[in-house]
């Protein structure tokens, strides 16, 4: 971080302690958003979401909501210890793991690299990107959720049946999540990453992750009746400067282990520009299959530098390692 953004950093939250969430909303209000020739808010550009707060809030933190600047350097320092003894050579005589043990895969974590800091969200340093519950959790109906891996495995199938057993991701058909960054993975990579484009009548989100294009209808209707895919059917609104985004109709396999969800899973995105650098993302994630209540979630995504752009991401695993995993499963 130059000194400059350190300096913007600080009288970020300086302004924030004086002047309360309240200074710092009239604040962003008075943002002037540049507009498109159709006269819509231009969120176009190459976005990326860089920082440490989780999904979820660590139990230990219990109704802690957010964190103070000394505890956000406090933590970006350890991170960045972690990170630096990460990027270390692993001793090429280290003894395999003990019998019955796990094989990780250290290698790949130190090649990706871990993300070293916070981004604040209207000036608050969140726990966890979950803000509703107020505990931070999802709110699960039950301790084991009954999505579509779930109850295959209550009718006998295993995780090496077929391929429609196992993870999407692994199979190179979605992001980690159901949307780009609706979860995210502690490493660095491109999975934090995706690109607007507008015109007069539709938004495309591109997550650079599994090339995961959703083309965003704008005032539109859901197309009925409806049929499952992949990262659902979105349909797409302004409200002020803000896009809001409703995204239902997904494939109930998209479930996954951060963030279980069935067929009646609906999503809504609210995009709003607060600077020309960055663009708050809330979540609104409603599923009455697996969840107790809706739950919000909010992260800054910030512009990536210039020069900076998204490629496309070729998954091996799809390719090569799901024939071997299945492969291996049928000779064990």
């Amino acid at each position: 971080m130059s000194a400059i953004d350190r300096n913007v950093k600080v009288c970020f939250i300086i302004l924030f302690i004086v002047c309360g969430r309240a200074g710092f909303s009239q604040m962003v209000s008075s943002y002037s958003v540049p507009l498109t020739e159709f006269g819509h808010p231009d969120l176009q550009g190459v976005w990326t979401d860089q920082t440490m707060t989780p999904l979820e809030r660590p139990d230990s933190l219990g109704s802690k909501s957010t964190y103070s600047l000394q505890e956000v350097s406090e933590l970006e320092k350890a991170r960045q210890t972690t990170t630096e003894k990460a990027s270390q050579p692993l001793p090429p005589d280290r003894s395999p793991p003990p019998l019955g043990g796990i094989i990780t895969q250290q290698s790949d974590v130190n090649f990706n690299g871990l993300v070293t800091k916070f981004v604040p969200v209207f000036g608050e340093y969140l726990t966890s990107r979950i803000v509703q519950p107020d505990n931070g959790r999802l709110p699960y109906l039950e301790e084991n959720p009954q999505d579509i891996f779930a109850l295959r495995a209550n009718s006998g199938f295993t995780r090496f049946d077929g391929p429609e057993n196992r993870p999407a991701n692994e199979r190179c058909l979605g992001v980690p999540g159901q949307l780009p960054l609706i979860v995210q993975l502690p490493l660095d990579g491109p999975w934090r990453n995706m690109q607007i484009v507008q015109n007069k009548s539709y938004v495309v989100i591109y997550g650079e992750y599994h090339t995961s294009p959703r083309i965003v209808r704008i005032n539109s209707r859901h197309f009925e009746p409806a049929f499952p895919k992949f990262f659902g059917d979105s349909i797409g609104s302004w409200e002020g400067n803000t896009l809001v985004v409703h995204t239902k109709s997904f494939r109930p396999d998209q479930s996954n282990r951060r963030l279980r969800s069935s067929e009646l899973l609906e999503v809504t995105e609210r995009y709003t520009p607060i600077s020309e650098r960055e663009l708050v993302l809330e979540f609104e994630i409603s599923d009455p299959k697996i969840y107790s209540e809706v739950i919000k979630s909010r992260i800054t995504l910030q512009r990536m530098p210039t020069g900076q752009r998204l490629y496309e991401s070729g998954c091996h695993e799809g390719n090569y390692s799901l024939p071997g995993i299945l492969a291996g499963a049928r000779r064990q």
